[in-house]
């Protein structure tokens, strides 16, 4: 059933005392114990962590739970990004995402303590909810996004960045990393990497004609952006039943993507996956995002017949 919303589009910015929960006085002295911590030893120290199993559960390949509500995750790369993006989300309001501890970063492998959400994704119980439960859900998530966006709002010049303020590395425009390993100046110049292959010969006259005026126009707000917002990175705090019971809101969750891009990127990323152009998740980001369903309905276009492949 499709998800529908009320006609409310404005979105209240609520008062700064509504932030994230505070951690427990234990994780601020774990966490202040690793801020007094040498950063050279971080890596060992967590590698150790790692390498005993009674101090840790393999949830994934790159994610370990650990005593205390902490979870650590590792990265096969040099990247501080969602660590960037943890700390800077924390200091918007209404931004609901685990609490961050620590991060370090060696030549090849990237460590990031956050706190653990117990939960369930929407992905894992998504036949389970009901009309009222999706509604519900999309409502939450227009509320957050739309709170992040007014918070970060700025049509002023800005660099396309990640969270870091370096290159955009994502496998939606996996191109850019490939080709061009820097920020990029404008949203039209970004727009023109998400939609290309316009010069073509099989898309000149069909979809050059359609994309080239959203990729050229002026005046698109450059936001914060978490950059994969799907099923899987969604947590109901404390399980399905207990969320409909009232209780926390939905948890956003790995920020590994996360940057300042045009208004219109996380409806496109939240969707880019989407292998029909009617499925329940599309319709409801349209819900979600309802100031970008022309672009989304560009993409859909573009990614269904313009023959360039992304994966």
């Amino acid at each position: 059933m499709p998800v529908q919303l009320s006609t409310d589009d404005d979105v209240d910015i609520p008062s700064p005392s509504i932030r994230n929960l505070s951690l427990s006085p234990l994780l601020y002295l774990v966490k202040a114990f690793l801020s007094l911590t040498p950063p050279r030893w971080k890596p060992a120290i967590y590698d150790a962590i790692i390498g005993n199993r009674y101090m840790c559960t393999p949830m994934y390949h790159d994610i370990f739970r650990l005593p205390f509500g902490l979870v650590l995750k590792v990265v096969k790369k040099h990247s501080y990004v969602e660590a960037d993006a943890l700390r800077f989300v924390s200091t918007l309001r209404d931004i609901h995402v685990p609490r961050y501890i620590d991060s370090v970063s060696s030549q090849y492998k990237s460590y990031l303590l956050t706190t653990w959400v117990e939960g369930d994704c929407p992905g894992d119980v998504w036949d389970d909810l009901t009309a009222s439960d999706k509604e519900r859900l999309a409502h939450d998530l227009r509320h957050q996004l739309g709170s992040m966006r007014l918070q970060t709002r700025s049509y002023e010049f800005r660099a396309i960045c990640n969270a870091s303020g370096g290159p955009v590395d994502d496998p939606r425009i996996p191109w850019v990393a490939r080709e061009n390993l820097q920020t990029i100046p404008s949203s039209q110049d970004f727009a023109a990497e998400v939609w290309t292959g316009l010069d073509w010969p099989m898309n000149r006259d069909t979809l050059q004609p359609l994309l080239r005026p959203l990729i050229d126009r002026d005046g698109v707000p450059v936001v914060f952006s978490h950059g994969d917002l799907l099923p899987k990175n969604l947590i109901f705090p404390g399980g399905l039943n207990h969320w409909r019971s009232g209780g926390e809101k939905i948890c956003i969750i790995d920020w590994e993507y996360a940057g300042w891009m045009p208004i219109f990127w996380d409806a496109l990323k939240a969707t880019w996956l989407e292998c029909e152009p009617d499925t329940e998740w599309l319709q409801m980001m349209r819900m979600i995002f309802p100031d970008c369903i022309e672009e989304l309905d560009a993409d859909w276009q573009w990614r269904s017949r313009s023959g360039v492949t992304i994966l």
